[in-house]
């Protein structure tokens, strides 16, 4: 079995918590816990292992011996926006565009046997093109030959979903087939979640993917995609937020858990836990969660929004605590708790609406580098050997791809941690287009936001 994972819009992240989840022994997903091995030409080798076949900053293919529960999959995920389930592959010159090497492939039988549902009614489709080479990007995309309708011009890539997606309609309607094809928007390749979702296409018939490189392109049909009204659910109507301090989006929050390497029903520590992000989405993959933060005002907006939230998502009592405490000191408050991992945004700092001066970052970095530093002390105390801290930091941006960071990470080291590489070293050098920090972490930022977060992870020793 080949599947396709479509990467967020932070593919390094998004890859990240792949390789983890990937690694997990959970058989209700498919799953059986054999490393995820990179991108190779060799053999298979030993049965049931996790391959990766292809990956690009927009896609990552494995292959399995054993289906996957792709939809149970996709919810596990903050970073996947679509689960495809791969068809075929198709070879193609490097001079050919996608629509010249596929146009005797999309046959009427083919279509209704391999990829559309079925449906009683007007069929629904659409196609996205996903590239595993952005080099297609950079020139023209040529037809094979030049093409009769653009009268002997070259054509752009972005107009292949609609020389395909036409194609294939008309295809159907020839047979009698009553159709409606759905196309990217202008100066794009691919169908948002929220149209797959919108217009119902896997349940009326499919959203068709063609996974396009130099020389081959993989097809491929959506199975399962990001709910994204149930994250804004979880973010937007909670009763308590705090806009002023900023929060951490639960996409990110559910990568970070996934980050842990922890299993279902161990307990999760978040002692900034602030309004209870962290939190509420540790429960909804399966943790036990304790939080704690000093500010008493947070703890009530916690307090709030878990309760709403294990009412909204019907969560059994006793999966969660939160309390008043200061992380520095929270040890003694946990004597009798079995912590496996601490998972938390960690104070950022004030938040900036513009860069602040080089004497403001330097007494936040001191200050932080104090507070950090007695942390993880105290969860030194009560962290198992090889027990995770997944943390927040900030980072400065400067420009695109440019910040400013706390200088240095090595005060963890005589506290009995190891700094983790966010993606292992084995992985990362078959993926030179991944985006690290000199230290190996990842950055998660947004436009808008002078505060980034670098994602950091140290391992008790």
């Amino acid at each position: 079995m080949r599947y396709a994972f479509v990467l967020g819009r932070v593919y390094t992240l998004s890859i990240a918590e792949l390789s983890a989840i990937l690694e997990k022994q959970d058989s209700s997903l498919g799953l059986d816990g054999t490393p995820a091995r990179p991108p190779s030409t060799e053999a298979e080798g030993n049965g049931r292992q996790v391959k990766i076949l292809e990956c690009s900053p927009e896609i990552l293919i494995i292959e399995t011996q054993v289906p996957l529960n792709a939809e149970k999959l996709q919810k596990k995920l903050g970073g996947v926006i679509k689960i495809l389930e791969v068809v075929d592959m198709v070879k193609k010159r490097e001079a050919e565009s996608i629509n010249f090497a596929l146009k005797h492939y999309f046959r009427p039988g083919i279509l209704k046997k391999q990829f559309f549902k079925e449906y009683k009614g007007k069929v629904q489709f659409g196609l996205s093109i996903y590239l595993l080479s952005m080099d297609l990007l950079k020139s023209p995309a040529s037809p094979g030959s030049r093409d009769k309708q653009s009268h002997g011009s070259f054509n752009s890539i972005f107009s292949e979903p609609k020389r395909l997606g036409m194609m294939i309609k008309k295809g159907l309607t020839d047979t009698g087939a009553s159709v409606r094809l759905v196309l990217p928007e202008f100066n794009s390749l691919s169908l948002a979640s929220v149209v797959v979702t919108k217009n119902l296409l896997l349940q009326k018939g499919a959203e068709i993917c063609l996974l396009a490189g130099k020389d081959r392109v993989y097809t491929a049909k959506t199975v399962a995609v990001q709910d994204f009204e149930d994250y804004g659910r979880r973010d937007y109507q909670r009763p308590a937020r705090d806009e002023k301090q900023g929060m951490i989006p639960p996409k990110v929050a559910q990568i970070m858990l996934n980050l842990s390497a922890c299993k279902t029903n161990d307990t999760i520590l978040d002692p900034f836990c602030g309004i209870g992000t962290i939190l509420q989405e540790g429960i909804l993959l399966g943790y036990k969660m304790l939080g704690c933060d000093i500010n008493k005002k947070a703890i009530k907006g916690s307090e709030q929004n878990l309760e709403w939230f294990r009412n909204r998502y019907k969560i059994s009592p006793g999966k969660y605590h939160v309390e008043t405490a200061d992380a520095r000191k929270i040890a003694s408050l946990l004597e009798t708790q079995k912590i496996s991992a601490v998972v938390t945004e960690g104070t950022l700092g004030p938040i900036y609406g513009k860069y602040p001066t080089q004497t403001e970052i330097k007494a936040n970095f001191d200050d932080l580098t104090k507070l950090y530093q007695a942390c993880l002390a105290e969860f030194n105390k009560i962290l198992p050997s090889k027990g995770r801290i997944v943390m927040c930091i900030p980072a400065y941006k400067k420009s695109r791809d440019l910040y400013e960071m706390l200088p240095s990470l090595d005060f963890a080291t005589p506290l009995g941690y190891n700094l983790v590489d966010i993606i292992s070293p084995v992985l990362a050098k078959k993926m030179k287009f991944l985006k690290f920090t000199n230290r190996g972490t990842a950055i998660y930022d947004r436009k808008d936001q002078v505060v980034a977060r670098e994602i950091v992870i140290f391992e008790k020793a």
